[in-house]
């Protein structure tokens, strides 16, 4: 797409705030080809939009449906002009809505549009009269990066800053069940690095493995409980205390949009020293993340205003951060810097303070949940597995695809569960930290979009 058109188009708007979480930012998922703009004034005005781009409506008169804020930035005769360069070149070839990313209000939305190659983000803003006094176009994700062999990956990963760690896997199974797992290229696999929001799939196992057991069920009622609300990413802090919601709901906000208030919530069903003991199983690294922190529990400590909390919780041992984490504790009294949360780009004790895993363990990780996904009764993880793909995936090549991903100022981890049209079955992770500055997302994306077609070729 043309920078200009979305540099033209995003003067002319004031968007409310929908927005991915600092936490958890990641590329949009693919979704289903039956996706449908939402029945609200701005699901309406992006419906426009698209009819408008198909061939299928004309633009009129910009001042019957474009707000006069939004014309007295981009005068209608200039934004005929952009709107025809844009149907004329991105989308000529059609354009398809691929989903609409959470958070949509009726007044504002943001969606994800496929235009031949490009994926773009369509956000929509409409006032008090249904009128769009915002419409902003930005590329969805970054361009994938050029690669022809592992050798051309291990290159381009090694050019980053900081320290780094890769796997993937490909998975059969054996007769009696068991998963043989078969390396189909490593970088530093067993390097345990901070993970950000990737440690859900140990909370989502954990709960997993007591719906098993049948001490949990998916549609059991939790309510939302104030002291157990986080920041964001996710929504669910904004819901009232004493709203119920089904376990299940709790589990797909946590992994589709990482939300954390939803992630607290299942930490304190399942149990922490419960999490700790599942994940010690096959978490090499478990030790350096003990205890178990909720979400919450890791602002307070990077976000306090006392500067002095960070350093001596990274320097206690087991007991004395379990004491510092307790009710009471200095954790507990603690209450994030929210201004400074908005400012939040310097890694803060990323090496000491954060959940912990290699490459291999986060593989193990999300094979373990497959193992879950196969038992009876267990549909519901499938679903809330593949809900967010965490970048575009080709359906044809992939029609299966299963993913977590977090970060936070200096993390990020990607890991997947991927199926193949001819059923080979591959898991994978990468991580990135870098201790003294924000890493860049764009980079590992665009590293793990070439990475995706390299393992497209792996024989089967």
């Amino acid at each position: 797409m043309k920078r200009s058109l979305a540099l033209v188009l995003g003067a002319a708007i004031a968007l409310g705030a929908v927005q991915a979480s600092a936490r958890q930012p990641v590329a949009p998922a693919a979704a289903p080809a039956d996706v449908a703009a939402p029945a609200t004034p701005a699901g309406k005005q992006l419906g426009w939009f698209l009819e408008y781009l198909n061939g299928k409506a004309e633009l009129g008169e910009p001042a019957e449906r474009f707000s006069e804020n939004f014309l007295k930035a981009v005068p209608g005769e200039k934004l005929k002009a952009i709107l025809a360069s844009a149907k004329a070149t991105v989308f000529k070839d059609g354009a398809t809505l691929t989903q609409i990313k959470p958070g949509a209000t009726d007044s504002n939305l943001v969606a994800v549009v496929q235009g031949g190659e490009s994926l773009l983000e369509v956000s929509v803003a409409t006032d008090a009269t249904g009128k769009m006094e915002g419409l902003f176009l930005k590329p969805a994700l970054p361009p994938k990066a050029n690669m022809s062999s592992w050798a051309d990956f291990d290159q381009k990963l090694a050019a980053v800053p900081g320290q780094t760690n890769f796997a993937a896997y490909a998975v059969t199974a054996s007769s009696d069940g068991a998963f043989t797992l078969k390396p189909v290229h490593t970088v530093h696999p067993e390097l345990c690095l901070a993970t950000g929001s990737t440690f859900k799939l140990y909370v989502l196992g954990a709960i997993s493995e007591q719906i098993l057991a049948g001490t949990a069920k998916w549609d059991e009622q939790m309510k939302v409980m104030d002291e157990l609300k986080s920041l964001p990413g996710g929504v669910m802090q904004n819901e009232p205390a004493g709203k119920e919601f089904p376990l299940s709901e709790f589990a797909a906000r946590m992994i589709s949009i990482s939300d954390n208030t939803a992630t607290d919530h299942l930490i304190h069903r399942a149990g922490r020293e419960n999490i700790e003991k599942y994940s010690a199983g096959f978490n090499s690294c478990a030790a350096r993340g003990t205890p178990f922190m909720k979400t919450m529990e890791m602002f307070r400590i990077k976000l306090s205003p006392d500067k002095t909390l960070a350093p001596r919780f990274a320097a206690a041992d087991e007991a004395g951060r379990r004491a510092m984490l307790a009710p009471g504790g200095e954790v507990a009294k603690s209450e994030p810097d929210l201004a400074f949360a908005e400012k939040w780009t310097i890694p803060i004790e990323i090496e000491k303070i954060e959940w912990f895993s290699s490459a291999n363990d986060l593989c193990n990780a999300m094979l373990k949940l497959h193992g879950f996904e196969l038992r009876p009764g267990m549909e519901e993880l499938r679903r809330v597995l593949r809900i967010n793909g965490g970048i575009p995936f080709d359906k044809k090549v992939w029609p299966s695809v299963a993913y977590k991903g977090g970060s936070e100022p200096g993390v990020l981890n990607l890991t997947w569960l991927l199926e193949r049209n001819d059923g080979a079955l591959f898991v994978v992770s990468i991580g990135w930290n870098d201790t003294k500055a924000s890493v860049d997302t764009n980079t590992m994306i665009g590293l793990a979009r070439g990475m995706v077609d390299l393992l497209a070729k792996e024989p089967k």
